[in-house]
């Protein structure tokens, strides 16, 4: 089975090794040269993650993991090719907007090397719906289309930093949507082998978009309360980690999860 991971950073290399180390043969593609030929020298990369650069090192002498600068060459034979690039964003007159452009190119560097079969995963945050617009892309430089040819889902990355490779293989289960039945059962069979805590199929690529937007937003807003909670407690005279500790105490309250302020 061969991956192709396009963004071999803090999160794609992770999980790129965990590939490797369940028998994938694995292709990096990155932009980054000092970083491919770190990868391809078996080097250190990612100390802050536990196990990342050992696995780096051992998946690079067997001849399981390599990196490459050509995204095109790399998706040769690629059954699963995986987006893992930064999603960005932007402001402008009508206010924020999420900047999708780094993932629309590396579509467009996958059509032009796309093979039948291959199934294409973002696992990059993805607003819900955007996915699926990478088809025309691919489909306009492959002149293969979606469904027929390839394949498309989400499978949304929920990791944290400094517990990358744990998060991964063992940690959550794996949220997979995709655009076929066929291409939903490959990849549960495929992300099976390297998470131990198994993975929950979703009806379809936007819901698993959706996923992970919420988690994030649930995230954030608790984030954000905490730290308000925090600002009344200093203006009450009160410990905040005493009052959010007691709310949260096992039995105190069914329905309070206050995450600590910071």
């Amino acid at each position: 089975m061969n991956a192709t991971v396009f963004g071999v950073g803090k999160m794609g290399l992770p999980l790129a090794v965990a590939f490797a180390s369940r028998g994938f043969n694995v292709t990096g593609v990155d932009l980054n040269q000092e970083l491919v030929k770190k990868i391809n020298a078996g080097k250190a990369c990612l100390p802050e993650e536990p196990g990342v650069d050992e696995l780096l090192a051992k998946t690079v002498a067997q001849g399981k993991f390599k990196a490459t600068l050509d995204g095109v060459a790399a998706m040769k034979d690629a059954d699963i090719a995986v987006i893992l690039v930064p999603t960005l964003v932007r402001e402008t007159e009508s206010g924020i907007k999420p900047d999708l452009s780094i993932v629309r190119q590396v579509a467009e560097t996958i059509g032009k090397g796309i093979q039948k079969g291959t199934i294409v995963v973002t696992e990059s945050t993805m607003p819900p719906g955007e996915t699926n617009k990478l088809a025309p892309i691919i489909e306009k430089q492959s002149g293969l289309k979606l469904n027929e040819c390839f394949f498309l889902a989400h499978c949304p990355e929920r990791t944290s930093s400094g517990t990358a490779l744990r998060d991964i293989t063992k940690q959550y289960p794996k949220v997979i949507g995709a655009s076929s039945p066929k291409a939903a059962q490959k990849l549960k069979a495929i992300y099976e082998k390297i998470n131990s805590t198994g993975v929950i199929t979703v009806s379809d690529v936007k819901t698993a978009e959706a996923v992970k937007v919420f988690e994030g937003v649930y995230r954030d807003v608790n984030i954000a309360l905490a730290n308000e909670l925090a600002r009344v407690c200093e203006r009450l005279g009160v410990d905040a980690g005493e009052v959010i500790g007691t709310a949260n105490a096992n039995g105190a309250h069914p329905y309070t999860h206050l995450l600590k302020p910071g």
